[in-house]
């Protein structure tokens, strides 16, 4: 097939990064590739900012690999100095960092499909260049608190007033599923509602060996995954979908009502949200794994799976608490 190559940068940039999309695939089948809509929505927007920003140097060629790389080593510069300034974390800059990785990964697979004479494009060590520069002049977080996880998340969710509400903050209490799990996603235009699909019966904890429901939902990167709850939460949410046949609500609603039963129990703090409670889900089944004599290895990758995390050191932020 004849190569043809888009004139406008912005349109490169969606012809390169097709090779790197594989919505709700399994990760180790496509290690480099992007499996969340949510993820892939924010890379592409951070790509199209660096190709702004190439635009207005007047550079407009993505397969032109040196010249990426110096104008990818400018913007960098000019963005870590924008964020110390604003005192800003550094989460957003690691942000652009992987988003300009995916890049790199997207421009050399159409390169050796098309162009293959062409040389590649090489910034891993850049990126790692700013990625210690941004470890070193950002705060790790903007958030007021080292533990995300509630001091009491049971007398949070007893003064959650709104059924709905309840019912989704003890599914992730006890489960540890994401808010967008139990239906609440925070981009509004994804549609995740937990249905009976979800309900896989009463089954036996792997850890404990006791009696627990299992509930599976489809979360962050298309993956669909297993939660033991409660046996008495697993029948609230039986019932509920008989009645209703989906439990889904607004996501801001959702973290209103959490915000207002924190602050009512003197739990409240900003940026806890509803993923708080996925942070006390974590601490506590670690402890519970390691309760029942697994190695800290073992109950590491026992939550790992439990709260569909696909690296364990994403998990260590989670138990460290």
């Amino acid at each position: 097939m004849k190569h043809r190559w888009p004139k406008s940068p912005h349109s490169q940039v969606e012809a390169v990064f097709h090779s790197v999309r594989s919505i709700r695939e399994v990760k180790l089948d496509n290690v480099r590739e992007i499996r969340s809509f949510g993820t892939w929505e924010v890379y592409k927007y951070e790509v199209h900012r660096f190709v702004q920003f190439m635009q207005h140097r007047v550079k407009t060629d993505l397969l032109d690999t040196q010249s990426v790389r110096n104008e990818m080593l400018e913007y960098l510069e000019e963005r870590l100095a924008h964020y110390v300034e604003r005192k800003r974390s550094r989460q957003t800059m690691e942000t652009i960092l992987s988003a300009l990785g995916k890049l790199e990964y997207a421009v050399n697979h159409y390169i050796s499909i098309h162009v293959p004479d062409f040389p590649r494009l090489e910034t891993e060590n850049l990126r790692l260049e700013f990625y210690t520069k941004s470890k070193k002049l950002l705060s790790k977080s903007s958030k007021v608190f080292t533990n995300r996880a509630y001091p009491d998340p049971i007398r949070l969710i007893e003064a959650i007033h709104d059924g709905i509400f309840q019912l989704q903050a003890s599914l992730q209490y006890e489960g540890g599923l994401r808010a967008e799990g139990v239906g609440a996603p925070s981009n509004r235009r994804l549609k995740n509602p937990l249905t009976r699909d979800g309900l896989h019966g009463i089954s036996t904890d792997p850890v404990t060996k006791l009696p627990v429901g299992v509930i599976a939902s489809v979360e962050k990167g298309g993956k669909e995954t297993e939660h033991f709850v409660s046996i008495g939460t697993y029948y609230r949410l039986e019932e509920y979908l008989q009645k209703h046949c989906k439990l889904e609500s607004d996501y801001i609603g959702y973290v209103e009502a959490i915000n207002q039963a924190a602050k009512k129990t003197d739990q409240y703090a900003p940026g806890r949200g509803t993923h708080g409670l996925k942070h006390n889900f974590a601490q506590e089944r670690y402890l519970q794994c390691i309760d029942f004599g697994l190695t800290h290895e073992q109950a590491l990758q026992q939550t790992s799976l439990e709260t569909s995390h696909f690296r364990l050191r994403e998990t260590l932020t989670y138990t460290r608490g």
